[in-house]
């Protein structure tokens, strides 16, 4: 066996848990201590953590393996090369069980990585107090946070200079770093995305930037595996209302139900507004219509307000909450007293966001949908509900299902079947835990077992989609599975 693949493996299963020791242990039982040849689908990343843990395990296999020779040779007698031999054997076999000693040099390091996340945090929080007139806008939620960022970056940046965190910046480490880099006296609004995998999650973000303005896109059952139950998702997810400036406003999401149940419980007497493409019972700004225009890929937007400008936006965002974005992004503009005309070049300036409903054109007119980043049920509906509204092309969608849906996976999945079985005519499935409740769905909807295509992996479904496509076709790829799931 290849030592180092092995070593690097159990390197990268840890890495993948970003460090989480019980679901670390969890996952080396299921996939298996030594079974580095399983395909990956990223690659290892030596940060500065990973390389001091991978030399401190190095070092401590060698010095155990090199006493334990040494008191051997106090009881037995071994020539010069029998102890070598000796001691390559015992390292190796030391090697082999690496984990166990990234396991405990991950706990070692614990508190050292604890401080210097502290500070840097502290670090991050004092460098903000020096731009008082700073807008902080935080966006929390279980779906919709990326594409909600970056519409308000479009429609607030025609106006102001505005920065905004990258995706993957959503957790104190990244967020004080990229504080620290990115904020100026220039800067007029900082835009954050706030993840939460577990309780407190938010409340350290806000301890570091406070939001002025926090906006919740939604609540569901995503991360139901570490939260338990969808109470706990809602209490920490609200923790950015809690959490946020003293007199800070509000913005919620009007047509998740989640959300409405709950305002009032976490709205902490601050004022509250809303936004959404559905309940116009509760928005100030109504939507007339939202027409979708299968040839040029946009949908056109109008809009019933009294802001004194144009009410009809055409938008490359393609799902139907897209509309509830832009009203969010309207309001927030409003808030912040950008002019009518600005807002609309906002508006006009949006363009799909990678990896969510993001159309693109292929070779022989097929169109490919790629969702791949939407990992939550509402994204999933949202996804079938855009397919269904193709009428001119054979429509596939492709899937590995939901991760972290906890003891929900087979209702949440069935659902999903059921709900495609109207929409496409093809569905593509990738073997793992969560699929076959997919299947069940939608042959409970009377969906043709032959339309059902099974794979064992996602690379193995992308080598064999060319014989499965036909021009003209629409595929929706919807989520990625990642190697810590089953």
């Amino acid at each position: 066996m290849n030592i180092f693949s092995i070593v690097k493996y159990q390197l990268y299963l840890l890495q993948l848990e970003n460090y989480e020791l019980s679901r670390y242990w969890q996952l080396l039982k299921a996939r298996g201590f030594w079974d580095y040849k399983q395909p990956r689908r990223k690659n290892l990343v030596w940060t500065a953590k990973l390389t001091v843990l991978f030399f401190l395990s190095a070092i401590a296999e060698v010095i155990i393996a090199a006493v334990i020779v040494f008191f051997l040779r106090r009881f037995f007698t071994f020539p010069p090369a029998a102890s070598v031999l000796l001691f390559l054997i015992i390292w190796y076999l030391l090697a082999l069980c690496s984990f166990l000693f990234f396991y405990l040099g991950d706990v070692i390091l614990w508190p050292f990585d604890r401080v210097v996340k502290s500070l840097l945090a502290a670090r991050a929080k004092k460098y903000l107090k020096k731009f008082p007139k700073l807008i902080v806008i935080g966006i929390a939620g279980s779906y919709g946070k990326t594409t909600m960022k970056q519409v308000l970056a479009s429609i607030i940046g025609a106006d102001k200079n505005v920065v905004a965190a990258p995706e993957s910046y959503n957790v104190p480490v990244s967020i004080a770093r990229f504080i620290l880099k990115n904020v100026n006296s220039q800067t007029e609004v900082l835009i954050l995305e706030m993840g939460e995998h577990y309780k407190g999650d938010i409340k350290e973000l806000c301890e570091i930037a406070a939001p002025d303005i926090a906006v919740v896109t939604g609540i569901n059952q995503s991360h139901l595996e570490r939260f338990g139950t969808l109470e706990q998702t809602t209490e920490t997810i609200f923790e950015i209302t809690k959490y946020s400036r003293a007199g800070a406003t509000l913005l919620l999401n009007a047509d998740d139900a989640v959300v409405r149940r709950n305002c009032q419980k976490f709205a902490n007497n601050k004022k509250v507004l809303w936004y959404g493409a559905r309940s116009g019972d509760l928005t100030d700004i109504k939507i007339e219509s939202q027409v979708f225009d299968e040839d040029n890929l946009t949908q056109t937007v109008k809009l019933r307000n009294g802001g004194g400008f144009a009410d009809v936006f055409t938008t490359g965002l393609l799902g139907a909450y897209a509309a509830g974005n832009i009203m969010a992004g309207i309001i927030i503009g409003r808030l912040l007293n950008e002019p009518a005309e600005k807002i609309i070049l906002g508006v006009q300036n949006l363009k799909p966001v990678e990896h969510r409903l993001q159309p693109i054109k292929s070779a022989r007119d097929v169109l490919v949908i790629d969702d791949s980043y939407n990992g939550n049920p509402d994204g999933v509906y949202e996804a079938i509900e855009l397919l269904k509204k193709f009428s001119r092309r054979r429509k596939l969608f492709i899937t590995p299902g939901l991760v972290e849906t906890g003891p929900l996976a087979r209702d949440i999945h069935q659902n999903i079947g059921k709900q495609l079985a109207s929409a496409a005519n093809k569905v593509l499935l990738i073997k793992n835990s969560v699929t076959p409740f997919i299947e069940a769905g939608l042959l409970e909807a009377g969906f043709k077992p032959e339309n059902i295509v099974w794979f064992n992996s996602t690379p193995e479904a992308h080598a064999q989609l060319g014989g499965i496509l036909q021009p003209g076709d629409v595929i929706l790829f919807q989520n990625d599975w990642g190697d810590q799931y089953l």
